[in-house]
């Protein structure tokens, strides 16, 4: 099993492959899309462009919340209840 470093050093490369498809994709809406003779049409690129950015916007969103933001649960304390019948002074 990994550990959580291992983990979180393995998330901080997908948040930046994350990143790079982020950038990718504006790259293709902002100017491959505007370009005039465009080989599979401006909508293809238009479509392409918008779905990478959200895809990796959501992922890169979600894992940051989760590996930097995680709540910690709070452990109770264990309470055990005397048994009156092995109590000495009971008896």
């Amino acid at each position: 099993m990994s550990s959580r470093t291992e983990r979180r050093k393995k998330r901080r490369k997908l948040i930046i492959l994350s990143c790079f498809a982020f950038a990718i994709g504006f790259y293709l809406l902002d100017e491959v899309s505007t370009w005039f003779e465009v080989p599979l049409g401006n909508i293809f690129y238009v479509i392409v462009g918008c779905t990478l950015m959200a895809a990796s916007g959501v992922y890169v969103g979600y894992t940051i919340k989760k590996v930097y933001f995680t709540k910690k649960k709070k452990r109770s304390r264990l309470f055990y209840m005397d048994d009156p019948s092995k109590d000495s002074k009971l008896k």
